[in-house]
């Protein structure tokens, strides 16, 4: 009796192993392959540099050098910029604060490309006063474009 057990333990064990792999396989396929998508859309239009393992790419645009940061955030969340470094995600109830010294300390301008969320993301643009993003609005020295807008900013200019 106890060798059925655990055949039955250790069969329902691989079959969850198995199924946690599956779904996770696929989203990382997913999420790569929408990066792609963005990555193409970019050198359509400029020149992406990207170099090793950084955090960050370098995009030639126009003549205008810009460092990238591609942003995953799901539909399911909202996205307020409170400062330059202090980003927070929040869904219902819970909130995650982002930090991004590293990425304010860069010199020069940046984009940030969050996918697969459609925007728009608030922002403080003052102590009493909440905007909303928009693909061609610089605040902070960075401007922040939804991948389903990438395409249309791009064609009309940054």
């Amino acid at each position: 009796m106890d060798v059925l057990i655990y055949a039955i333990i250790s069969v329902l064990v691989i079959v969850i192993g198995y199924l946690v792999y599956f779904f996770t396989s696929k989203s990382i396929e997913k999420d790569a392959k929408h990066l792609q998508e963005i990555k193409e859309t970019l050198e359509k239009y400029g020149k992406l540099h990207e170099e090793g393992h950084s955090m960050f790419t370098k995009y030639t645009y126009q003549d205008e050098t810009y460092s990238v940061m591609f942003l995953k955030l799901n539909p399911e969340y909202k996205l307020t910029f409170n400062s330059k470094t202090i980003w927070e995600r929040k869904k219902g109830g819970s909130k995650l604060y982002l930090e991004q010294k590293v990425f304010a300390s860069i010199p020069g301008k940046k984009i940030v490309i969050i996918y697969p969320h459609p925007g728009p993301f608030m922002y403080h643009y003052d102590e009493n006063e909440i905007r909303f993003t928009k693909p061609k609005e610089k605040f902070w020295n960075m401007q922040v474009i939804p991948a389903s807008l990438l395409e249309e900013a791009l064609k009309e200019g940054l």
